[in-house]
């Protein structure tokens, strides 16, 4: 679809992680100061928990772009039964060493040594290990062995854990040492709102003409607050809009998004667009018969 059809110079709502898509609500600022401040603290972890969508991984990647820029920064996407050996072998990709064909020791003694060498600079390794309900307890004890690399003043590594809530599989001494634990919730309807609003106006558009209130209280009512169902509703509203030859998205095309994405419940249309009624029918006048 040309979003330009509605003034705007890029597409809104991504699919993907978009910080500049980033919206400041109380849970995401509460948790990435956290962050922050266990980072400026010099501990070895924290650990940010959500449901799927509500929004970690670009809470993630914000924390990342906020960092020093001469900070090193390794991304770790953990897929299930993510073992030791793929840990250490995705921090030595991400810092640019040889990786292949190495035993687990010595990619264990190659890891400890670049962080060693960085540590020596007064520079701290920030590791971002997304979906990290996946490690497994020997890959959750191999952080916890690099969080032991330390100087008296600083930390070698710093973990940013960003996962699913659920039973942590990490081990009691690793859980000892994550300094900060935030859950990340879904929006409410204002938030829901303002995260719409947000991302057409950072795309050069004006929100207030491109999208009425009854179809963002739709939105905000019907998408359960989770930012990735936002916007693929949104995204989707907007198309419908567009494929009537319309220049804004109204109540009926956010409608029409919810019921191809399963989201519209049987109450939502007689509740947003009531029907109504015909007007009953007068009697008729009969004429008295004279005699």
């Amino acid at each position: 679809m040309d979003w330009a059809t509605f003034g705007l110079s890029r597409r809104p709502f991504r699919p993907t992680p978009d910080t500049a898509a980033y919206v400041p609500t109380t849970g995401h600022d509460v948790a990435f100061a956290a962050v922050m401040r266990a980072f400026v603290d010099g501990d070895a972890a924290a650990s940010v928990r959500g449901e799927p969508g509500t929004g970690k991984t670009l809470l993630g990647l914000r924390f990342l772009e906020a960092l020093p820029a001469d900070t090193k920064r390794v991304i770790l996407h953990a897929p299930p039964e993510t073992r030791a050996i793929d840990l250490l072998q995705a921090v030595l990709f991400d810092l640019g060493q040889p990786y292949q064909g190495l035993s687990e020791q010595e990619l264990r003694l190659a890891v400890h040594g670049e962080l060693l060498n960085g540590l020596a600079a007064g520079k701290c390794v920030v590791l971002l290990v997304d979906e990290a309900h996946h490690l497994t307890p020997e890959a959750g004890e191999e952080l916890r062995l690099l969080g032991n690399l330390e100087s008296k003043d600083a930390k070698a590594v710093f973990a940013l854990l960003l996962g699913q809530p659920g039973e942590e599989r990490l081990s009691a001494a690793f859980r000892q040492r994550v300094a900060v634990r935030k859950p990340l919730v879904s929006l409410d309807r204002d938030e829901s709102v303002r995260f719409v609003r947000h991302q057409l106006r950072e795309c050069g558009g004006r929100p207030e003409w491109l999208i009425d209130d009854e179809a963002l209280h739709l939105l905000g009512d019907h998408t359960g607050g989770i930012p990735r169902v936002l916007n693929r509703a949104a995204a989707l509203a907007f198309e419908v809009a567009a494929n009537a030859g319309q220049k804004h998205a109204d109540a009926e095309a956010v409608l029409e998004a919810l019921d191809q994405l399963g989201l519209a419940s049987a109450e939502v249309a007689p509740a947003v667009l009531p029907l109504v009624p015909p007007p009953e029918p007068k009697p008729k006048k009969t004429r008295r018969k004279t005699a």
